[in-house]
């Protein structure tokens, strides 16, 4: 103890010229030193020096809020609000918020307010929030942002309508929008629908502010909802207006409503996503757009529905249009699709044919053998008339191209035997999970999320790290479905699964291989916390 007394002491004998004298784990030992401490960078250090000393601790609370009265240098301030953070008390909230300086206008008193104000979040306390709120409207960004984000995390209903007046400002640097919006999906009042369902569609310096308001309409659940189904219908008569206004193409809401909507699992849509599949518009991508987004929307309800109608659009010849649907299809299960998706196979390029084949694997069985075996062996010939018409890649050997696309048709009877194995048993699909590869784990997923059977939850939560996203996906999907249906499945995943999810998001940020399944991940996190 003594030798470690004298080598704390011989590190801080260069801050002050009254050496160490005293007791370290006493507050008056640090209050003295800070006082005789004339530089503030030397008072600065004495406070970091005393927060790592191992000795602070709530007994040194009364010392600190004193000095945090009396220090008159922003940059000091900014250091006591950091070791208060560390002691998380609320009797420091008052000393706090009273050293604000709400028109703080240079750099070391605006840095001074971001510190105080990341210590009040970290204390929590909600008798904060009324001297947090006017800060919305600081002179600078860093303490805006602080504010905007511990006020969302404080889930402050005080802060929704400067926070509604924050995300839609166009003077404000896009980030500041950004940061807003999170902060109002946060609190998840429902008085942001109307601007989160705007901000939807909204641009500005080439940003686009879609993902943060889709997840936060997402936070607010049956409110957005609400909002979202006449944008969905158009009848929303003050949306189109200001659609109108900022020029925004009324299809737009068409697309982004319905995927929310499908997000939210909302069946109040499936009548105005039904309708949407057969959505005609002068400019054929916009058409299409549309149409895809009601097919993901209608498969992440699993509305049976749809299954008629996706099945009639699935001898759309664009591929990527085509695997839209294909996914749709595949998503909601069953047989009756399978006829078409067999007519579909034999037209269309490579790339849509082979769309086709992989819908048939995911729902057909060992019925569908034949089927499969008599589209590998038209292959090559298919292949080398496409090869005729275009150049593409591997055409300049057209029967090797056609060997190796009627081997991919072939190897998509290990999904079609392993069907026809489990039966609609999904005890033995999660079996065939553990030594799957992607596209068997993909069915696998699906079959046991279809099945209802949430005692194999923690099962398929504990694959949801896989690195194919298609079967990262389906897992996703999967896992969402047994966890709607049962909030116990909920309540064990939370316990099982969370805090593993949360690691992997946090890991995986800035990931552009996982951004887009990340943000279905995103939102099962987000179900489970608030299950």
């Amino acid at each position: 103890m003594t030798r470690s007394l004298t080598a704390l002491c011989v590190a801080l004998s260069f801050l002050t010229l009254a050496g160490c004298k005293g007791d370290p784990a006493t507050p008056e030992y640090w209050e003295s030193n800070i006082q005789q401490s004339r530089r503030a960078e030397d008072r600065i250090r004495m406070v970091e020096a005393m927060r790592s000393s191992g000795k602070l601790n709530e007994g040194f609370l009364p010392m600190l809020h004193e000095q945090l009265d009396t220090e008159r240098k922003p940059e000091v301030r900014a250091a006591l609000a950091r070791a208060l953070g560390d002691l998380k008390h609320a009797s420091s909230v008052e000393p706090l918020t009273k050293a604000l300086d709400p028109a703080a206008g240079d750099m070391p008193a605006q840095l001074a307010n971001k510190a105080i104000v990341a210590t009040l979040g970290t204390i929590g306390d909600r008798r904060a929030i009324p001297a947090l709120v006017p800060l919305l409207r600081a002179k600078d960004n860093y303490t805006r942002i602080e504010a905007t984000q511990v006020l969302g995390d404080m889930k402050a209903k005080e802060a929704v309508e400067p926070l509604i007046a924050l995300a839609t400002d166009d003077t404000v640097e896009p980030f500041l929008n950004k940061k807003a919006i999170e902060a109002l999906g946060d609190i998840g009042d429902a008085r942001a629908a109307p601007a989160l369902v705007r901000m939807l569609t909204k641009e500005r310096k080439g940003k686009s502010f879609y993902v943060e308001s889709s997840f936060a309409l997402y936070q607010l659940g049956a409110p957005a909802a609400d909002a979202l189904l006449p944008a969905l219908e158009g009848q929303d008569a003050e949306l189109l207006k200001w659609a109108r206004s900022n020029g925004v193409n009324p299809a737009s809401y068409a697309m982004k409503a319905a995927t929310v909507l499908g997000d939210l699992r909302e069946k109040r849509a499936v009548a105005a996503l039904l309708k949407q599949l057969a959505f005609t518009n002068a400019d054929p991508q916009i058409q299409a757009l549309v149409r895809m987004q009601a097919a993901d929307a209608l498969a992440r309800m699993r509305a049976p529905e749809a299954v008629k109608p996706l099945a009639g659009l699935v001898a759309e010849t664009d591929p990527t249009v085509r695997d839209a649907y294909v996914r749709a299809l595949t998503r909601l299960g069953g047989r009756d699709a399978l006829p078409a998706l067999e007519k579909a196979a034999g037209t269309g390029d490579w790339y849509a044919r082979e769309s086709a084949v992989k819908g048939l694997a995911m729902l057909g069985d060992a019925r569908e053998l034949p089927v499969l075996q008599k589209l590998a062996a038209a292959e090559p010939a298919r292949t080398a008339a496409d090869c005729k018409q275009a150049d593409d890649d591997g055409c300049d050997d057209p029967a090797a191209l056609g060997k190796k696309r009627a081997d991919q048709i072939s190897g998509q009877a290990k999904l079609l035997e392993a069907a026809q194995a489990c039966a609609g048993n999904a005890g033995c699909w999660v079996q065939r999970m553990e030594k799957a590869d992607p596209v068997l784990l993909e069915r696998a997923a699906l079959e046991v999320g279809r099945a209802g059977t949430a005692e194999h939850a923690v099962a398929l939560a504990a694959r949801l790290g896989e690195r194919d996203t298609e079967a990262r996906l389906a897992l996703v999907l999967a896992v969402g479905w047994l966890v709607e249906g049962s909030r116990d499945t909920a309540k064990k995943l939370r316990q099982a699964a969370l805090p593993t999810l949360r690691k992997q998001l946090a890991d995986e940020q800035g990931n552009t291989r996982f951004v887009s399944v990340n943000e279905d991940l995103r939102r099962l996190v987000a179900t489970l916390d608030r299950t």
